[in-house]
């Protein structure tokens, strides 16, 4: 029973991270700008390089956080 839950767990995992880096591709076509899919709250989001870099300078994240770090661990980006 405990396999079945871990396959089925790890199938929408791969499912929901499919569909985020369509969207990422998609995105990126139409705009031109680097995205970048991570993990966020067991779930993936898709975020442009741009933005980031504004939820940086806002002071979202902890203090000493690059835009470098995320890109390290984001599980897929464009370009």
């Amino acid at each position: 029973m405990v396999k079945i839950y871990f396959w089925f767990a790890n199938s929408r995992r791969q499912r929901l991270a499919r569909r985020a880096i369509r969207k990422a591709n998609w995105m990126f076509e139409k705009t031109g700008a680097k995205f970048f899919c991570l993990w966020y709250k067991g779930r993936p989001l898709v975020k442009s390089k741009q933005n980031l870099k504004e939820l940086i300078k806002e002071g979202t994240f902890t203090k000493g956080l690059t835009i470098q770090d995320i890109e390290k661990l984001a599980f897929y980006c464009t370009r």
